[in-house]
This record gives C-alpha cells, structure tokens and sequence, in this order.
C-alpha cells in the first residue's frame, strides 16, 4: 500500500521544492473561479450614504437653507442636486472626488427633487418648505461662479399632476442654470419596487442561494416609472442647444435585458430598501459613471470649448426671456444681473 503513494507524494514533494525555489509561478496553476456570495442583508439595510445626514434637510418643518457636503480638492466642481435618490448615488460622485478626478458640492433635501411641480404630500408644510428651499436652492446658484456642471436626480413619482408636465416643469427650474451657461447632466433613476410588495433584501432572505436570486427581480416595466429625464432634456436641448443638457441613463445597468436586478452576478446588494441604492454598490458605479460624464463633454479636461460655444447662445436666449433695461444685462455666468456687457 505505501508503495502505491510513493509516486504521488514525491510529485507534491517535486511541486513544493520548484515552488520554494521560484521556479514555478502559482499563476500557472489553474484557478479556481469565486463563487458568488450574497453580502450582509442586515448591512445592506443599513447602507445609507456616509457623512450626508449632516446636508440632508426636510425631516422637520423649517428647514428650507441650502446646506451642502463638500467633497474633493481639485477637478472641475460639480453641483449635485437633488433629492434621497441623488443622495443614495452621491457615493458614486464622491469617490471620484476621492480619486482627485473632480469637485462634489452635494446639494440634497428629502422629498424634494429639482424641479418646479409641487410634491404631492398630505402635509403642508412638506410642500411649502420644498417650494422655499427650491427658491433659495435656485439664489445659491446664481452666486456660484466656478461650476463645470450641474448633476441632478429625483424620483418624480412624488410630485402632483400628469407625467406630461415632468418635462416642462423640470425645464423651468433648470433654467437658472442653463441661462448662465452651466449644462445640466439628469440621471435616469434605478427601480422602484412596489411598497404593496416585499423589500429586495427580504425576498433575498427567502432566496440566499444564487440560484434563487432571479427570482427577487423584476421587469422594467414593473419597477421602472415614467422617465422625466427624457423629456426635461429634449425641451433643454430644443431651448438652449445640443450641449446645455445630457442625460446618463444607467438602466442597462441596473436592469440589463429589460430585468431589473436586486443584486448583482458577483452577489453586492444593490437596494437598502424599495427605491434606493445602497451606498457600497452605488460606490461601485463610480468608474462607469466617470466614463458617462466625460461622454457629455461638458465636464472633464478638453470641454470648455464646446461649452462656450452654446454659452453665448445661453447668453441670446436669456436676453429673449428677459428683456432688461439698462444697466441690466445677460451674463452666460449670472444671467440677468447688473453690471456692464458680456
């Protein structure tokens, strides 16, 4: 019986010596693929976008001041405007201000996107002070000087009225922006699973194995709702000229083959509850993200040519919707304002 061993164990005796002797590379033996691991349910759940609580206003009533977190050192500054669901996705922005690539100011407020339509809320004072922040919102932008760029995401679902008139009401707040030459860059939102149905991470309780996690997906047309961003930019565009808005639309990631996802092949969670995304995997996003942006033009090193070109146009177009008397004049940086000519 030892005998029959001998030829094996001198072969593991053989690996072992090249190995120690360098001779041999551990690349070269075959590898073996990593399964798929669910991450933590419990985490998941608890995932919220570190260090915004503190520029996060709306829980209570007054609270309508711009307050804005800060991320980064150097790159062009980016404005990111919105509200929760911007907020589940600032983690993405944020690291790229990490990595130096740009400037983040994150401008956020619960139940409150940037838009013009009223939020439709029983409580008053939730669509009051939404309306006043979007006022004072509307007056930090117009001090701003130095922004390449505005990024913007909201869950229209939240605000009264027809879809038809998502478009044009996202326009009208926009327009603070877009007539001081500063594009606009909409996010399409991720699903939103219905509130009547279970939570992502609770169907994947009932389904750890990753045989089982299709089974906590859904169809676009289940958890995806009308796209805002579609018709905001169209009427941007149509107003303003091709650069002054783009649209970055994530659904082939989040839904590829008209499937939406709860969590992803290598198994990261990707919702903490029904609609948003939990802040580990919208970090993930942040490499695809930072090739969406520099598809626009408008952001990274080598934009600011095309962006001066439709400037002026902003800067025409504001004088057509604002006929001032002197010494009110267009500036593709302030819009309409004192002082002398452009």
């Amino acid at each position: 019986m030892l005998r029959g061993r001998r030829p094996r164990l001198g072969l593991l005796a053989g690996l072992a010596l090249l190995l120690s002797a360098g001779l041999l590379s551990v690349g070269l033996l075959p590898a073996v693929a990593d399964e798929p691991r669910l991450s933590s349910i419990p985490a998941a759940e608890l995932d919220v976008a570190p260090g915004t609580e503190a520029c996060f206003p709306g829980h209570r009533r007054g609270e309508t001041q711009v307050l804005t977190c800060e991320y980064g050192s150097k790159g062009p500054r980016i404005l990111a405007i919105g509200d929760s669901h911007l907020r589940a996705f600032s983690p993405a922005l944020r690291r790229l201000a990490e990595e130096g690539r740009i400037r983040v100011t994150l401008v956020i407020r619960s139940r409150c996107g940037w838009s013009s339509r009223v939020v439709e809320n029983d409580t008053r004072w939730i669509r009051d002070d939404c309306q006043t922040w979007r006022q004072n919102v509307a007056r930090y932008i117009r001090e701003q000087d130095d922004v390449r760029a505005i990024v913007t995401h909201h869950r229209a679902s939240t605000m009264a009225g027809r879809t038809s008139q998502r478009g044009p009401d996202t326009l009208k707040a926009w327009r603070i922006a877009l007539e001081r030459g500063i594009p606009v860059i909409a996010l399409s939102g991720a699903a939103n699973w219905p509130f009547s149905g279970p939570t992502p991470t609770r169907c994947l309780r009932e389904n750890r194995a990753p045989s089982q996690w299709d089974t906590c997906s859904a169809s676009v047309r289940k958890v995806m709702k009308f796209d805002w961003t579609v018709p905001a930019v169209v009427l941007a565009r149509r107003a303003y000229g091709p650069a002054a808005a783009h649209r970055i639309d994530l659904r082939d990631v989040y839904c590829p083959q008209r499937r939406c996802r709860a969590v992803t092949p290598s198994g990261q969670i990707m919702y903490r509850d029904h609609q948003h995304l939990t802040a580990a995997y919208s970090r993930s996003l942040a490499p695809l993200l930072e090739r969406r942006l520099r598809e626009t033009g408008v952001v990274f090193a080598g934009s600011k040519a095309s962006r001066s070109k439709w400037a002026a146009r902003a800067v025409a177009r504001c004088a057509e919707l604002h006929p001032l008397p002197a010494p009110m004049v267009c500036s593709s940086h302030h819009g309409p304002r004192p002082g002398v000519a452009p």
